[in-house]
């Protein structure tokens, strides 16, 4: 009985590990998606409706879903300080103290360069650093939504093998 036990206990957590795995890869997608709204929601305010940035980005804390609308309030606690910091530095330091995120290094990157525009440029020169920052977010969405689509249920079948394999050895 005690061994039956711990046989369900190994295949269990094994599993849990292959579909953490996979959980991870259907929640960066989610995130990459959600990004791609927020910088087209962004675009449409600033260059369009000449939305101030600090407005915008209390918009985005309300309207964006977690974990997004944890990077915007990260960059909106920070926007005290735009005297001393520039919006640059607020923007860079939330996006890499936003690791729920998750994001690659590329993709931080893409994220980072696209806070050197931000509130700096003429409409137009913003509106071609959000087309910029969509596309190359586009690419990696793709990424990851083959990366899932292709790895997602290897990993949560491997954990489950796995498991079972580790009982039969112990067997």
């Amino acid at each position: 009985m005690l061994s039956a036990v711990g046989a369900i206990l190994i295949i269990g957590a094994t599993a849990l590990i292959g579909l953490s795995s996979m959980w991870r890869m259907v929640a960066r997608v989610r995130t990459l998606s959600g990004l791609i709204a927020a910088l087209e929601t962004m675009k449409s305010e600033i260059c369009d409706r000449l939305t101030p940035l600090p407005e915008l980005i209390e918009q985005q804390c309300r309207e964006s879903d977690p974990p997004i609308s944890r990077f915007f309030q990260r960059v909106s606690a920070e926007l005290a300080t735009i005297g001393m910091r520039s919006f640059y530095l607020i923007w860079k330091t939330a996006v890499e103290r936003t690791s729920e995120l998750e994001l690659t290094e590329e993709e931080r990157q893409t994220l980072i360069d696209l806070g050197r525009s931000l509130g700096r440029y003429d409409t137009e020169q913003q509106r071609d650093a959000f087309v910029y920052a969509q596309r190359r977010l586009e690419t990696y969405l793709r990424r990851a939504e083959d990366e899932r689509a292709k790895g997602g249920r290897v990993h949560a079948v491997l954990g489950i093998s796995v498991g079972v394999f580790v009982v039969i050895i112990l067997l």
